[in-house]
């Protein structure tokens, strides 16, 4: 065995010395080659025009269709009739949306957005809906809070409100006490 351990190293130490004089005379070789070619530094100022670049183009957003107070009013009983309301309706003795309050109020906001006219939001409640009696509070805090949404909403138009405390104590046929909208 012990004659067989020159024979290995010598294999392991020729292809070694054999690999690191290929790498030694490759370096040469290409230090050379890199040295001939010379260095071409960018000497232009700037950004390197492009030719074939097109400019996007800017598309601006349409103009607003503006509603008139006429067909705004019109879409807003539409609305309401679409949903089977009155108005924005209002769980009894509360300022909390009820029945299709939401869904009203969310399509009341699309609806008035570019109108030109003024909005009169008309805020009901029944006498004796709240036991301190002050209904006409009560029916403020819904057009405030109808008012409120609306402006969050992109509606641009002047809000004004009313308070109408209703004599008649019992429930409408769509609900609740309601909002109702008029546009002028």
């Amino acid at each position: 065995m012990k004659r067989w351990v020159p024979l290995v190293v010598g294999a392991l130490m020729v292809p070694a010395s054999v690999t690191a004089f290929g790498f030694s005379v490759y370096g040469e070789e290409l230090e050379t080659a890199l040295s001939s070619s010379p260095a071409t530094p960018d000497t232009r100022p700037g950004p390197v025009p492009v030719d074939d670049f097109i400019a996007p183009l800017r598309m601006q957003p349409p103009a607003p269709l503006v509603v008139s107070a006429a067909a705004a009013q019109q879409h807003v009983r539409d609305l309401f009739s679409s949903h089977a309301v009155k108005g924005i309706t209002f769980a009894p003795g509360t300022a909390s949306l009820v029945g299709r309050g939401e869904d009203v109020r969310r399509g009341l906001a699309s609806l008035l957005r570019n109108v030109t006219g003024t909005v009169t939001l008309v805020s009901h409640a029944w006498n004796g809906e709240t036991a301190s009696h002050r209904c006409d509070v009560l029916a403020m805090e819904r057009a405030g809070l109808v008012r409120q949404y609306l402006a969050e909403q992109g509606v641009d138009s002047v809000i004004t409100t009313r308070v109408i405390v209703d004599p008649v104590w019992g429930p409408p046929s769509d609900g609740g006490p309601q909002v109702d909208v008029l546009v002028v």
